[in-house]
């Protein structure tokens, strides 16, 4: 590869971090206003806003190794950078299996957390907001149906209603096929990442043996 390839290389790799840096400092600025604007927990300890500030901070901080390891020519950023993407890539093959294989109970789990989080419908602020919007925007009501708000139903609850949890599923399995191909193209960008990055520290290695470096 002759040095102007290399060049082109490193700035495609720089630009291609730098634009994924911007993305998770957005991603890390609306998790830090979801946690002071809005608490909602559907499952215990993890709200929206703690997901999104810690996708955020990991894409600003593999983001900026290749940014530095690409600009500097840093073999040992560039193979940190490499090092972690395959440690994602992995972590999330295994989380994929793992919600194939403990389907059943990650629904029982998901549904009884949504059942206790109606409870605090009346003492939390944001739990009534987040269950009136998803009530709203799915045209639903509880988890199961009516009977789950017992003899008071919130005035977001439709006039037919149908529970949440079943609608939400429904909605996942007609776009499907859209989810899909966003994880595929993440994956395949994840997989471009790591080749960059092992390419270019490949290539640092064999134009310092031909400068005798």
């Amino acid at each position: 590869m002759s040095m102007s390839s290399l060049k082109l290389l490193k700035y495609v790799l720089f630009f291609f971090n730098l634009l994924f840096w911007f993305c998770g400092c957005c991603i890390l600025g609306f998790g830090i206003y979801l946690l002071v604007h809005n608490n909602f927990r559907v499952l215990p300890s993890l709200t929206l806003g703690n997901v999104l500030v810690i996708v955020g901070s990991i894409i600003m901080v593999l983001a900026f190794l290749g940014c530095m390891g690409s600009i500097k020519e840093n073999k040992c950023l560039l193979m940190s950078f490499f090092v972690l993407l395959l440690i994602i890539l992995l972590a999330e093959v295994t989380l994929a299996i793992l919600l194939f294989v403990y389907e059943q109970k990650l629904d029982k789990y998901v549904s009884e957390s949504l059942t206790d989080s109606i409870k605090r419908y009346h003492s939390d602020n944001s739990t009534k907001d987040a269950w009136d919007s998803i009530q709203s925007f799915l045209q639903c009501c509880g988890v199961n149906g009516t009977k789950d708000w017992g003899n008071d139903p919130p005035a977001s609850c439709p006039s037919e209603p149908q529970g949440c949890y079943e609608k939400a599923k429904l909605w996942y399995h007609s776009n499907f096929l859209y989810i899909g191909i966003i994880i595929i193209c993440v994956c395949v960008i994840q997989v471009l990442g790591m080749s960059f990055a092992l390419t270019l520290n490949c290539q640092i290695d064999k134009i310092s043996q031909t400068l005798g470096l």
